[in-house]
């Protein structure tokens, strides 16, 4: 579960003034540098760090495994056939019962794809659950809008002269006020979060998109992109977060400011 920022003091022992040298200055990777010194990121000590990005293991491990069999279950379950409740998935208004039977619909008519234990996405209640309540899980989600941007924008990128584009913000935010309306609290304040880095550092994210999911080069790239967009935590001095559920949220954001930019409704082309 994505962590908002969890504010802790950085402790320094005093030394006199004039024993003190001034401190060797820290290159931190950014939108510039190679992915592979993007990775060498994690070897920079935290203490360092102006945001010391910690993981939080106690969701690392399984949101890692349900990212992996959702993959698996989705490249099965994805056929042109289901375009329409992609769309509804892709496009509609998260948590909306439309959206969520979409996204139920995919699981419950595609069993068959399901890997040998799979219990993500459906709600564990007293009664038979509906197609809707299966269709509330945020990485399965997630995996969808990362598949529909592969399948329909392999090359779609993001720049700094894209996101600052008024026209494009205004696009954003016209569009996107109105869509997330129905998200409950945590899941909008994850893509509020998720937005902000994506806006301010869309070379890194592009960079994201384009990475291996559950590799080192994403974990990297998750703690630059929190570091390098500070601004979006309020400068706090620690954040813990999932990194593979901040890809999903990351990878969410990405999609629709990807569609503000192009101006258009969706990248499902309208023929597909």
């Amino acid at each position: 579960m994505l962590r908002t920022a969890l504010l802790a003091a950085l402790c320094a022992t005093a030394l006199p003034a004039a024993a003190q040298q001034p401190p060797a200055p820290i290159a931190l990777p950014d939108e510039t540098s190679g992915d592979d010194i993007i990775v060498s990121a994690l070897r920079i000590p935290r203490e360092k760090l102006p945001t010391g990005v910690y993981w939080n293991y106690q969701s690392i491990l399984i949101t890692r495994i349900v990212r992996e069999n959702a993959e698996m279950f989705m490249r099965c379950a994805l056929k042109p056939s289901n375009l329409d409740r992609v769309r509804e998935v892709v496009d509609g208004e998260p948590n909306s019962a439309t959206a969520r039977f979409a996204q139920g619909w995919i699981s419950e008519t595609n069993r068959g794809c399901y890997p040998p234990v799979r219990t993500v996405g459906v709600i564990q209640s007293n009664g038979p659950a509906s197609i809707a309540d299966r269709g509330v899980s945020r990485v399965d989600r997630g995996v969808i809008v990362e598949s529909v941007l592969r399948s329909y924008a392999p090359d779609a990128q993001l720049t700094p002269a894209m996101t600052e584009d008024t026209r494009v913000r205004s696009r954003f935010q016209q569009r996107e006020g109105l869509r997330n309306r129905k998200r409950l609290p945590e899941d909008r304040d994850a893509l509020v979060f998720a937005s902000c880095l994506v806006r301010s550092q869309p070379v890194l994210a592009t960079r994201l998109y384009r990475s291996e999911p559950g590799s080192l080069l994403e974990r990297g790239l998750a703690q630059t992109i929190v570091v390098q967009g500070r601004a979006c935590v309020g400068d706090a001095s620690r954040v813990t977060i999932d990194p593979s559920l901040l890809r999903v949220y990351v990878m969410d954001a990405f999609y629709r400011w990807v569609v503000a930019a192009r101006g258009v409704d969706s990248l499902i082309p309208a023929n597909a």
